[in-house]
């Protein structure tokens, strides 16, 4: 009797056979809502597989708003063989490398025992949200799943940025041609053109010729 209740604790607490790779992603959107339903309800697994491919995942973290950063889980047995809940534990670190917060247990699923499409769009999910005191930098974030018995990582880094800034956060234009004229500040204004030194323009607003003669021999 004893070895039996033995051999029953051993086949409940093996881990589930997992025929391909686990993989976890961060999908950076402003609403996990919507990429729910552009994942689907089964899941779509070639979407599942891609899930960066998402229209609204957000190449840069915009400053002063929030983002919502969903979870997604692919590579899972289909259809289940069990019932499978997964928990994961989030990480944000910061531009230095230390740790912003860790929301530990924080984003779940449950897979139901023979559903199919091996994918998951985990509940909840963690929200950033870039201080405007820092115009540029970087978050990693650290996703620890885990069903139970085994566990799966990522760490991915998620840019921040105002509008309208460079693509390369450290790169220093070599000119200032270089520059997008959108971006350009405090760049001197040619002489001859309007505002510069040698704009005669104002000149033809005063009353007589000789004035207008006299302001512009000054200018020259």
């Amino acid at each position: 009797m004893r070895t039996h209740s033995l051999l029953c604790l051993l086949l409940t607490a093996s881990p589930i056979a997992y025929s391909q790779s686990v993989k976890v992603t961060v999908v950076p959107v402003e609403s996990a809502a919507d990429l729910g339903a552009w994942l689907g309800k089964p899941i779509n697994p070639s979407r599942a597989d891609s899930p960066l491919a998402y229209p609204g995942t957000l190449k840069t973290l915009p400053v002063g708003q929030k983002t919502q950063l969903p979870v997604v889980v692919t590579g899972l047995p289909s259809p289940a063989p069990q019932d499978i809940r997964l928990v994961a534990d989030v990480e944000i670190r910061g531009s230095d490398g230390r740790s912003l917060g860790t929301s530990a247990k924080c984003c779940e699923a449950t897979i139901r025992k023979d559903a199919s499409g091996g994918a998951a769009l985990l509940g909840s999910w963690v929200i950033v949200e870039p201080d405007p005191g820092r115009p540029r930098g970087s978050y990693t974030v650290r996703v620890s799943v885990t069903d139970g018995t085994q566990t799966w990582t990522t760490s991915q880094v998620l840019p921040y940025g105002e509008a309208n800034m460079p693509g390369i956060a450290n790169e220093a234009p070599r000119s200032v041609s270089d520059i997008p004229p959108h971006l350009r500040q405090n760049v001197p204004a040619s002489k001859e053109e309007p505002g510069g030194t040698n704009d005669k323009r104002d000149c033809l607003s005063l009353p007589t010729p000789a004035e207008v003669i006299k302001c512009s021999e000054k200018k020259r």
